[in-house]
Formats: structure tokens, sequence, C-alpha cells
């Protein structure tokens, strides 16, 4: 939970949505089946509004989120890997697994297919669930992209923006220029 916490919302939301274990025949594809380039408006309680990046090196499972703080967070799924790049200090700190949080659907959640959409010019399906009291809902395209996320009706995060198209595979690399990080119990993260 604590690494959950030191990730940006959207890489947040990303990593608990996409880690659901459910039922294929159930639940939509939760990875884009072919690179694309998403800019998400996000809306926190209290808060204003934020902007974030989302890019996805689709072949390789790679997807890269790019905060309004300069720092960046480049998932590789197939290694089960968290990358934390800040920019300011050049370094980086990988993590192991994914974890598990408060968006994420329980293995035996029952997600409902609800409606057709529209977001970013883009058409999807409402995917819901209800957790705990609070019902959940992802409106995802056909070929795996998430559009939206609300929560008891509330929009949280919505796509502002959707170009696919090839991405540059050094965006999901760590640059030469970086150095390991110390992680907050004084070990390297690597």
């Amino acid at each position: 939970m604590k690494c959950l916490r030191s990730l940006p919302p959207t890489a947040a939301f990303m990593v608990l949505l996409a880690t659901a274990a459910v039922r294929a025949d159930d639940s939509p594809h939760l990875f884009p089946t072919r690179d694309v380039d998403i800019t998400y408006e996000i809306t926190r309680p209290q808060q204003p509004k934020i902007r974030e990046r989302v890019r996805w090196l689709a072949a390789e499972h790679l997807e890269r989120i790019d905060t309004p703080d300069k720092s960046t967070t480049i998932y590789d799924r197939s290694a089960h890997t968290v990358t934390l790049l800040s920019s300011k200090s050049r370094t980086y700190r990988q993590l192991d697994g994914a974890p598990r949080g408060p968006m994420e659907p329980e293995p035996d959640a029952k997600i409902k297919r609800g409606g057709d959409g529209k977001v970013a010019g883009q058409p999807c399906v409402d995917w819901s669930w209800t957790e705990d009291v609070e019902t959940r809902t992802a409106c995802v395209t056909a070929d795996g992209v998430i559009l939206r996320v609300m929560v008891d009706g509330a929009t949280v995060i919505q796509a502002h923006s959707v170009s696919f198209g090839p991405q540059n595979p050094k965006l999901f690399q760590v640059p030469a220029n970086y150095t390991p990080a110390l992680a907050p119990e004084g070990n390297v993260g690597e």
C-alpha cells in the first residue's frame, strides 16, 4: 500500500484496475492492443484539476505516465515492475510487483457491462462494479483504452485527447544519465 501512495493518481488507478483478476468473458480488455498517447484530466476532491499524459507501447506491454510535477512512472507489465523517474534529480527507483488497492475490483467482483459511450471522440463501453458501498465505472474502448473512470457517478479521470500511433521505445527506458535513488529505508532502488 505504501508504494501505491507514492504513485500519481492515474498511475495508481491503472495499476489497480489493470491487475483485476476477473473472468475474461465478464470484463473488458484493460491493456491497449495498439500504441496510444492519451492526455487525462484528473479530478481530486477539493483540489484543482490536473492533466497527466499516458503513453502505451502495446506490443511490449509498457506504459509511461508523465505528471505535471515532471515525474514519470513506467510500468513493465511483462516483468511486473514499476519504475519511478525524477527528472529534477535525474534519479530512478524500480519496484517489483504491482500494489493492490482500493480501485481494483476484488477477484470475485461482479463486473457488469453498461451502455455505450463516447469520450474524447472515441467509442467506449461502461463497465461497473460495486466495492464496499461505492459504485465504480470505467468506460473502456474495444482495444483496451480506459477513457473515463467514475466513482459513485462522479468523474475522477477522463481522457481529454487520444492519439493512436507508434511510440518511441526509448521513452519507456531509464535514461542513461539517471542514477538509482535511495529508498526511504536507505536501500538503493534498482
